[in-house]
């Protein structure tokens, strides 16, 4: 079969050292999509983004993307998929300006979405600090800006609202939707309800 969802799994099933985190999950995502993956912990949702993310092998099933069970993403200069994982992936050493630049530059990102990113995280202020120096919140604030500017077409994100405050997540909901409605799909691991557009709920129990 050639599907050509952006993603595609039927029967999908992890097993770990002898035990099994999920078993025959079945979805699919198609741009300007999202899916919304809730559960208690340990229930296996951070382990499933992981899987689509291709970090973990799967067990048994099909996890396609564009029909194929190889990753793009792995063979292609711009990324398909972004990861915002339930830690912060930031250097502390480096300033704020040299973490986000960073990226900027493997992405090639325009100047001007640089500077609407900035703008909508209030960040101009923090440019010069070192990322060690960040409260939690404000980590997440940095991960989630970085996320905005990535030309990525998936974003996969594990409880990306953790630390965060009510401003803050209603800047998060501004930017899933404007990614969303550009086309874009996202898939997201969450103990929230988000009005976000297009939205497919699963639960792992």
């Amino acid at each position: 079969m050639m599907n050509k969802h952006i993603i595609y799994a039927e029967d999908l099933t992890l097993e770990r050292s002898g035990r099994n985190i999920f078993s025959a999950l079945n979805f699919s995502l198609d741009s300007s999509e999202s899916i919304i993956i809730t559960g208690k912990n340990g229930s296996g949702k951070t382990s499933l983004l992981r899987c689509i993310a291709g970090f973990y092998p799967i067990t048994s099933g099909k996890l396609l993307w564009y029909g194929e069970q190889i990753l793009p993403a792995y063979y292609s200069e711009k990324p398909l998929i972004s990861w915002l994982g339930y830690f912060d992936a930031i250097k502390g050493s480096l300033t704020v300006k040299e973490n986000l630049n960073f990226f900027r530059e493997i992405w090639s990102v325009d100047k001007k979405i640089f500077m609407e990113s900035l703008e909508i995280f209030s960040f101009d202020k923090f440019l010069d600090y070192p990322a060690s120096w960040l409260s939690a919140g404000e980590k997440r604030r940095l991960s989630l800006l970085r996320l905005s500017f990535c030309p990525a077409k998936v974003w996969i994100m594990d409880e990306p609202s953790i630390y965060l405050d009510k401003e803050n997540r209603n800047i998060l909901i501004k930017i899933i939707k404007k990614h969303v409605n550009a086309g874009g799909a996202i898939i997201c691991a969450t103990h929230e309800k988000f009005d976000i557009p297009n939205v497919k709920e699963y639960s792992l129990s």
